[in-house]
């Protein structure tokens, strides 16, 4: 009985844990050459996964994603402010979404990947309307 309790304590733990780390980690690569511990003040990556930063704002694999960066302890916030999409269009973003590097001070070479975390702007709780055969022909 001992055992099933501590299970059960360990498994309600474990969920907590999982619900209040609210962040995406994101791989990107870099464009350019950069050291992370003196970053420039404009950096270019392209994303390596699809990223809905919320509802509005989705920046699919490939995309070519231009940001300000702000040095900071340890690391650098770097906030996307405008992105190339498949039509080789540019994309401002006007909502600020800053994102955190958090690591050693080490040079980073084009293309190779790197670890971005979004904090969590809310929850994906909106639901996606999937039209059917009938509505196509109506």
């Amino acid at each position: 009985m001992k055992k099933l309790l501590s299970v059960i304590v360990c498994a309600v733990l474990a969920f907590g844990v999982a619900i209040s780390a609210q962040a995406k980690t994101i791989q990107v690569s870099a464009l350019e050459d950069f050291n992370t511990g003196n970053p420039p003040a404009e950096l270019h990556v392209q994303m390596n996964a699809n990223t809905r930063l919320d509802y509005d704002l989705m920046l699919f694999q490939g995309y070519q994603v231009t940001g300000k960066v702000v040095p900071q302890q340890g690391g650098f916030e770097f906030t996307p402010t405008s992105y190339v999409n498949f039509q080789e269009e540019q994309v401002p973003i006007a909502k600020a979404y800053p994102a955190f590097f958090k690591g050693p001070s080490v040079l980073i070479r084009q293309d190779q990947p790197f670890l971005l975390i979004f904090p969590e702007n809310g929850p994906d709780t909106f639901q996606y309307y999937v039209p059917s055969s009938d509505d196509i022909n109506k």
